[in-house]
């Protein structure tokens, strides 16, 4: 064996102990997301159902064009929708949503601990094998990265299960449901991208390397082969 064969198969082997410990995480990972349906990661199961009635019978005393006079934002949409049994106007900024009473021509938004009790009430069905509940109000310019969506939002937390159900505080609409099974999922499927920051990117160097790893073994592995196929040692 010449001294770049010599180099080369090194090279491999060094190389393949690296690939080795990568596509043990990635098939570990994998895995574990074949074993559950994307819908129980994402919580479907206890995404709570909330009953807020029927437009049809509820009167309307402000305007669609006066609920955006009292919203005072440059909109992009206004739409009519039920919530807790009476009719408000969602008015879509690009700044978020503003929630504005159909009645009374008052901003609910942000909603209410009283709101969010109110919600709580009318839940279906409380998640089975969950304990008490805590209600947090969450504000800070960074959230949560299970959560991941418009702040401010209210946090409903079951204990000892951590599961969470989240609360868009300007909507009332519920935006995530995150359980212990999202988290694992969530951390998993961070090391199955090579993203250590976090923001789900396809193009982080460390996913670029352990691609450039990997064509290199397939290469180098290509440049063994022909070197026993030259010299007649393929099965030797």
């Amino acid at each position: 064996m010449s001294l770049t064969t010599r180099r080369v198969a090194r090279a491999h082997k060094v190389i393949g102990i690296v690939a080795g410990l990568l596509l043990l995480s990635w098939t570990a990972s994998g895995l574990f997301f074949s074993l559950y349906p994307i819908e129980t990661i994402r919580g479907d199961p206890w995404r709570p159902s909330i009953e807020h009635g029927d437009l049809t019978d509820m009167s309307v005393a402000i305007s669609a064009s006066e609920a955006l006079s009292v919203a005072d934002v440059p909109a992009e949409a206004v739409t009519l929708k039920p919530f807790l049994g009476a009719p408000v106007w969602m008015v879509q900024a690009e700044s978020g949503q503003i929630m504005v009473d159909a009645n009374t021509g008052h901003v609910r938004s942000p909603i209410t601990q009283s709101d969010v009790d109110a919600l709580l009430a009318r839940f279906d069905d409380k998640p089975d094998g969950l304990g008490d509940l805590t209600v947090t109000y969450m504000i800070w310019e960074n959230p949560l990265r299970e959560y991941g969506g418009p702040l401010p939002a209210w946090v409903i937390e079951y204990e000892p299960r951590k599961q969470r159900i989240y609360i868009d505080a300007s909507s009332g609409d519920v935006r995530a449901v995150r359980t212990t099974k999202w988290r694992i999922f969530d951390i998993l499927w961070r090391f199955h991208i090579l993203d250590i920051t976090g923001d789900d990117r396809f193009d982080s160097w460390w996913l670029k390397l352990a691609a450039f790893l990997g064509l290199t073994m397939v290469l180098s592995g290509f440049v063994l082969l022909i070197d026993r196929v030259r010299k007649g040692r393929l099965f030797g």
